[in-house]
């Protein structure tokens, strides 16, 4: 390669061994990196690495494959432990008598197989057996946290543990006892998602435990774990540490096809060896430890955190085509959940998401040969849902199986939001096929849409909120999902009432995040609670945003019993699990809404809201004072950096592809005496001067006619 690719390359590395370091909480690495692989099998590059710089202090992927715990959380019995070797680890462990036990802490949020290595000081015909856990609230010797789905009985997987030797859970028989899975299928023991390991001595004798690794096998498409082709950064540490620990949640979510949640349940134990995709070799699920299956409507959200990161569109191709391959061929219908839990039909909403996620992959891939392929199933799906829409322009639910919220079916608001945005960014689909008559009707359906929506009664002035629907026990409820997306998706354009509905909402705070009432039960649910991220950015109130990523995903990642490093599937206003407590994923893609939220609107890289393929760069500070960042493009990738100072002062620099950036707005305070200048030349100065420049509230927005590198400066006078 030439001599500064290669210096690139050493630096890259150099850096992110040593912010693995600087991170405190992460791996102690050991070993190689598989191979990257196309959906053929083929190696393959992808884009390429974002550039070195301080951000990656915040990238909590490991550098190798293989890695070692980190500490020693807890113990019991008798145990000694030996000097902690210098190059990481926990040293050799003995664990003497019947219950004695040692709990081994990664640092954060792992998964894969683990093997155990044994010394010469354990005795003949030892036994020990095997728990995990994502939090420290669940850590026990004698079952794992609940992942299976159905009893959820996951007692402590047991094997022969012999003087010199090894267990691989990947390949070594476990010993037959009360879980007859882990018995007959050794691979069914890969473990997606867990922080603690607890090692017990399941014998009367000594086991001398000298060595645990961890084959990690998340993302297994990925031949560098750290590389991410896009990077943020600000100069709030702690908005840094939720972009990233964003990031890797969804890459903890990344799986191998073959290696899902098996549906239904095993009465005893887990089973991850199911087939879960159709296409490629990874799929995005929904989460690490489970339900390991591909969910439309968590890719709501992960999608777009994967786009802003990690990049990995092939993944998300794989699991919309294997969306596909399960629609009803006679209805249209697409599944609520993929393999192995295979449900189609008995949701309106995810029917949706589905829609939403194929017209996003396209506007973040340009994939179009992909696009016509899929065509007439995507319109054969349009087709069937907007044969729901009654006579008054509006959505009426059938199928209500949903997220999890209540009086989901009828016409309700989030499902009408959602229902907008899937026909408003249907025309490039049916464009990219050559079909514009069908891009026309459905723009005018969503109009219809939009318009129902307001004459129909949902608006209450009184509480600055949409109720769920107009009538009946909906009246009464105003969820935090349907007035999130409303403002999110653009069904409430008119600035004030968007406003409104963000003051709104932000008034129901606790002090661990937003309220999900439409969940009940005090209720605080990071998967509608990043619609309302999105929301409060949308409404032009990112000091809100902000405020709020800090409360609610803050919350997550510094609790004592946390991952310290993903985000959780829902938990309740006094910060403990929701879903039945242990069976709460604490690495779940459907929870990272901020990631994409910050470089959309903080770094102000923003793709077209119809899913055109142009984007905006209008960077929203908030109260902070800088941010850089990178958002790869299907031409190229996009590079925006930013400092705002007093008085109005706002220097943006930006460098894109030709045709990609076709706006650019910049925050300028009301009132006269401040110029906008675009690469030196004033294009504002109280009114437009050239580039079409306008003022939009707060901000000046003017077009962009070409790409390369650019400056735009605010200065008063």
């Amino acid at each position: 390669m030439p001599p500064e690719d290669e210096l690139r390359r050493r630096t890259f590395i150099r850096t992110s061994l040593a912010a693995a370091a600087v991170a405190g909480t992460g791996f102690a690495a050991v070993g190689g990196a598989a191979p990257a692989a196309s959906a053929a099998g083929r190696p393959t590059a992808g884009p390429a690495p974002a550039p070195a710089g301080p951000w990656d202090a915040f990238n909590l992927s490991p550098a190798s494959r293989t890695v070692r715990p980190v500490a020693v959380r807890t113990s019991t019995g008798s145990v000694r432990r030996g000097r902690a070797p210098r190059g990481g680890g926990v040293g050799t462990v003995r664990l003497s008598g019947t219950g004695a036990s040692v709990t081994l802490d990664f640092g954060q949020e792992v998964g894969g197989f683990v093997t155990l290595a044994f010394g010469a000081g354990t005795g003949a015909d030892q036994v020990v057996a095997l728990t995990y856990a994502e939090l420290s609230t669940y850590v026990s010797t004698t079952a794992s946290d609940a992942s299976n789905g159905g009893t959820n009985d996951e007692p402590a997987v047991r094997y022969a543990a012999t003087p010199g030797g090894t267990v691989d859970t990947r390949t070594d028989v476990p010993l037959a006892g009360a879980d007859p899975v882990a018995s007959a299928n050794p691979a069914s023991q890969l473990r997606g998602g867990f922080r603690y390991l607890t090692v017990v001595n399941d014998t009367s004798g000594t086991v001398e435990l000298t060595g645990v690794t961890l084959a990690v096998g998340f993302a297994p498409n990925a031949a560098d774990l750290r590389a991410y082709p896009n990077y943020f950064h600000c100069d709030d540490d702690l908005l840094n540490r939720i972009w990233y620990a964003g990031a890797y949640t969804v890459q903890t979510n990344i799986i191998a096809v073959g290696q899902g949640r098996t549906w239904g349940p095993p009465a005893v134990g887990w089973d991850n060896s199911a087939p879960v995709g159709e296409a490629g070799t990874t799929v995005l699920v929904d989460g690490a430890k489970r339900d390991r299956t591909v969910w439309p409507g968590d890719l709501g959200i992960s999608v777009l955190t994967d786009y802003v990161s990690l990049g990995d569109l092939l993944t998300v191709r794989n699991s919309l085509q294997t969306l596909y391959n399960h629609q009803d061929p006679a209805t249209g219908a697409l599944p609520y959940a993929g393999p192995a839990v295979d449900f189609v039909g008995n949701s309106d909403t995810y029917h949706l998401w589905t829609l939403i996620g194929t017209a996003a992959y396209l506007q973040f891939s340009g994939d179009t040969d992909w696009m016509r392929g899929i065509y007439p199933q995507y319109r054969k799906a349009v087709t069937y849902i907007t044969g729901k829409i009654a006579a008054d322009g509006l959505l009426d639910v059938t199928a209500s199986a949903d997220w999890a919220r209540t009086d989901a079916d009828g016409k309700n608001i989030e499902a009408n939001a959602i229902m907008y945005r899937a026909l408003r960014t249907a025309g490039a689909p049916a464009r990219a096929a050559g079909d514009s008559a069908s891009a026309d009707a459905w723009a005018a359906l969503a109009a219809t849409l939009k318009s129902a929506i307001a004459d129909g009664g949902y608006w209450d002035e009184a509480a600055g909120l949409y109720r769920d629907k107009p009538t009946g026990d909906g009246a009464a409820l105003y969820p935090q999902d349907g007035n999130a997306l409303a403002v999110w998706f653009g069904l409430a354009d008119d600035a004030d009432r968007a406003r409104t509905v963000s003051a709104s909402l932000a008034k129901r705070w606790t002090a661990v995040g937003a309220l999900t009432p439409e969940k009940g039960d005090g209720s605080v649910h990071p998967f509608p609670g990043g619609m309302e991220v999105h929301a409060h950015f949308t409404a032009g109130r990112e000091a809100t945003a902000l405020d709020l990523i800090r409360r609610e995903w803050g919350y997550m990642l510094n609790a004592p019993q946390g991952t310290a490093s993903t985000f959780w599937e829902g938990y309740r206003s006094d910060g403990t699990s929701d879903y039945s407590g242990s069976y709460m994923s604490a690495s779940h893609g459907w929870s990272t809404g901020p990631t994409s939220a910050l470089t959309f609107h903080v770094l102000g890289i923003a793709p077209a809201a119809d899913g055109g393929p142009d984007c905006t760069v209008a960077p929203r500070p908030g109260g902070l004072r800088s941010a850089q960042g990178r958002l790869t493009t299907p031409s190229g990738p996009v590079d925006v950096s930013w400092q705002a100072g007093p008085g109005g002062r706002f220097d943006l620099r930006f460098s894109a592809p030709a045709a990609v950036v076709g706006q650019v707005e910049v925050p300028v305070p009301d009132g006269a005496g401040h110029t906008v200048l675009f690469d030196g030349v004033p294009v504002w100065a109280g009114a437009g001067r050239s580039h079409g420049a306008r003022r939009a509230g707060d901000r000046v927005r003017f077009d962009v006619r070409s790409g390369g590198a650019h400056t735009v400066s605010v200065r008063t006078g």
